[in-house]
């Protein structure tokens, strides 16, 4: 079996939908938001974690990274301080 991985993937804000290329979903016709999960190796494919190791979240960091971007800010600027 091969692997292949996508630098872009393109997935529907609605239904979740995932497709390699820019186009509507196929199923409600919704535009696919274009997102980068990194690479297989890479930490923002990890869930949020506090800083005892506790996930607080299922969904990885780049997923949350486009659809909460306002609310990923506040947190990485409260993670700076």
């Amino acid at each position: 079996m091969t692997e292949e991985f996508f630098e872009e993937v393109y997935i529907c804000p609605k239904c979740l939908e995932a497709q390699a290329s820019p186009m509507p979903c196929p199923n409600d016709g919704t535009e696919l938001l274009m997102c980068r999960p990194g690479d297989p190796d890479d930490p923002c494919r990890r869930p949020l974690m506090d800083a005892s190791g506790h996930i607080k979240t299922r969904a990885p960091l780049w997923w949350l990274r486009y659809t909460v971007t306002d609310l990923m800010n506040l947190i990485e600027e409260k993670r700076q301080k």
